[in-house]
């Protein structure tokens, strides 16, 4: 799966009753032959504008307004397959048992958290007259309308069947900014209730020594030997290392590894520059994840972590 970074390759329309990804991590389709469609026209990472459908299921603040954003696997499965008991629950209540039942997975999902009616979003592609044909197509939108997708501010959420969205997760941001690497969290100043020791800071760079795609949801593309990466700053480097793997079960296959360690700089600050200047370089040069996380190839995030002021010297551990 490829970071959105500037831009997603693709954003699709769709129409629903409302917006849960928290109880149903699936894009439903009610006719097999419409879902497999849609697998030959998408691809891993690829979005969905969700949309509140102009029906009496809808609520009415929701009817026509941008709900959410869905990203999605390329990949068949079965309602059933990623639905919560009680996603499965409001189904039958309901009496929509058939419907929605060939799907694709959700990987990651974001509300909207201004109110916003579909027009402002999708001024060509969504038509009122055409809203039938538009629910079955899911129509991509134009290039000029994904960059006003873009500017839509949005809160990251959870997937039912996926890992819970760190706190760091994107909260009240435009969706441009969702797969960009965060700003290094800067130095806080004046006085503090909690005891903080600041001073001498290591820049590490940390690889998840398992299958990386596994940890997003994903299976690996045939030949590709991309890392999952990650960096960082910590006065600690091994009471880091326990926190990073402290998630995982003993039995578990993967765990992360911190392979490079800078010289010690004065303090956090100083770390944190270092830290985001490698951001910066691996923004162009390896493919975001988000906040701290990359993907790419070990050697050149190596190459970029040595390249870093400071952090020529360096070890692993």
């Amino acid at each position: 799966m490829s970071g959105l970074l500037e831009k997603p390759r693709s954003i699709r329309l769709r129409s629903f009753y409302g917006f849960g990804p928290e109880e149903d991590g699936y894009l439903g389709w009610t006719d097999e032959a419409s879902r497999d469609r849609m697998l030959e026209l998408v691809e891993d990472g690829d979005l969905f504008l969700i949309y509140g459908a102009a029906t009496a299921e809808t609520a009415k603040n929701e009817r026509h307004r941008v709900l959410g954003f869905l990203q999605v696997e390329a990949r068949a499965i079965r309602d059933t397959d990623k639905a919560s008991p009680v996603g499965l629950k409001r189904k039958r209540e309901n009496g929509w048992t058939d419907k929605w039942c060939h799907a694709m997975p959700v990987l990651r999902a974001w509300r909207v958290d201004e109110p916003m009616l579909l027009e402002t979003i999708a001024p060509v592609t969504y038509r009122p007259e055409a809203g039938q044909a538009i629910a079955v197509w899911s129509p991509e939108l134009t290039p000029s309308e994904i960059d006003l997708a873009l500017k839509v501010k949005v809160t990251e959420v959870n997937v039912f069947g996926e890992a819970p969205v760190a706190e760091t997760a994107a909260k009240k941001r435009p969706l441009a900014e969702t797969f960009k690497p965060s700003k290094a969290f800067p130095g806080s100043f004046g006085e503090r209730t909690s005891i903080y020791e600041d001073g001498p800071t290591h820049l590490y760079l940390a690889r998840f020594d398992g299958d990386g795609f596994a940890v997003m949801g994903l299976s690996r593309p045939q030949f590709d030997k991309s890392d999952l990466l990650k960096i960082g700053v910590s006065n600690d480097i091994k009471r880091r290392l326990g926190e990073l793997n402290c998630g995982f079960p003993p039995a578990a296959k993967g765990r992360w590894k911190i392979e490079l360690i800078s010289q010690l700089y004065d303090n956090k600050a100083a770390a944190e520059t270092a830290e985001q200047i490698f951001k910066d370089r691996g923004h162009k040069e390896l493919t975001s994840m988000g906040g701290e996380f990359f993907r790419g190839d070990r050697t050149r995030a190596q190459s970029i972590f040595a390249s870093v002021p400071g952090a020529s010297r360096f070890g692993g551990m």
